[in-house]
């Protein structure tokens, strides 16, 4: 039963692994988002290109929406891991104190007798 905040902790590590995005240097990323679409320009040489544009960004601005809910979800999902690790992980040191302490409780109330 001692390993059971161990367990849990690495249940939430591995079951939420899919969703986690990469961090580094203060910076995140999602993982499972693909690439960021790259916005497009408006294209003003003639009516047929400048309509072109308008096709282009509308499609551009689709994909764009695609991608940000995937990144929204995918970060408010890594939050919830994190925080749930986080809060396994304290309440396995409270468990661990609250041992300890009645360990010591008890280990002077032996030596205390003899």
């Amino acid at each position: 039963m001692k390993h059971l905040p161990i367990i849990a902790f690495s249940f939430c590590i591995t079951a939420f692994n899919a969703y986690a995005g990469n961090l580094s240097n203060g910076q995140w990323q999602p993982a499972n988002c693909g690439q960021k679409p790259s916005a497009p320009a408006i294209n003003t040489k003639s009516v047929d290109d400048y309509n072109q544009s308008v096709k282009d960004i509308n499609t551009w601005q689709a994909k764009a929406q695609e991608y940000y809910n995937c990144l929204v979800k995918e970060a408010n999902t890594d939050n919830d891991t994190i925080a749930k690790s986080a809060n396994s992980a304290q309440e396995e040191f409270r468990n661990d104190v609250s041992r300890i302490q009645k360990e010591a409780v008890a280990g002077k109330a032996k030596v205390e007798k003899n």
